[in-house]
């Protein structure tokens, strides 16, 4: 309040100065105009200052960044459920979309989490886990797709089988069976094979079962939120 006080002070004192100076003597327009930008200025400079200074803003580091309940909520909710996308995130949570991406990319600023494209969304993991933790992250976001998660189950029952085997089998449009596998092996889940055939066929990696099974038992739990 103390700087609000002195801003209302230098306010009071910038218009009375200006409204003497009009009233004591006649002032060309040319001068007028450029006492009233020069005031203009210095009005939003002052209020650009207020809010900057009382509006609650300042430096995060990664020491005070979980201070905010928002970021300790966000930073626990990827700790539990890595590779969860924004709008998840801010629905579970019940923050809107653009709040939960201002809080997030402060705990990205700050070197606790980090975020990956996965099928044209944005999904998060947390930095301690390293390398592990954005396997997994990206995993689960792979696996909450319905027909990626039919194929690595076909694959774990009927490995080595090729793209429209696949297809055939599950009934999926062999493009459609094409894009995720591409997912998939991005993300070491599946790998292919050349060497006996012009076209590749297709294992679930021991990555992959793991991540397989342990994604089929949550999904078996009483809250699911897979997608």
């Amino acid at each position: 309040m103390r700087f609000l006080n002195i801003v209302a002070i230098m306010l009071a004192l910038f218009f009375t100065v200006t409204v003497s100076t009009s009233s004591a003597a006649p002032v060309p327009q040319a001068e007028a105009n450029v006492t009233t930008i020069a005031v203009i200025i210095t009005v939003i400079a002052l209020l650009l200052a207020f809010f900057f200074l009382m509006g609650g803003v300042k430096y995060v580091t990664p020491e005070n960044v979980l201070d905010t309940e928002i970021r300790k909520n966000l930073y626990e909710y990827i700790d539990e459920y890595p590779g969860s996308h924004l709008r998840e995130i801010a629905r579970e949570l019940d923050l809107k979309p653009s709040n939960a991406a201002w809080h997030l990319r402060k705990l990205e600023q700050t070197n606790l989490v980090r975020s990956r494209a996965i099928g044209g969304k944005k999904v998060y993991y947390l930095v301690e886990g390293g390398i592990e933790a954005k396997q997994r992250a990206v995993a689960e976001s792979i696996l909450r797709n319905k027909n990626a998660r039919d194929i690595m189950q076909y694959l774990s029952e009927h490995p080595g089988k090729h793209l429209l085997e696949i297809a055939h089998a599950l009934t999926i449009n062999h493009h459609v069976v094409k894009w995720h596998i591409n997912k998939l092996h991005e993300a070491e889940l599946v790998e292919g094979d050349t060497t006996n055939s012009a076209y590749p066929i297709y294992y679930p990696t021991e990555i992959g079962r793991q991540f397989m099974e342990t994604y089929i038992e949550y999904l078996k739990t009483p809250v699911g939120k897979a997608a």
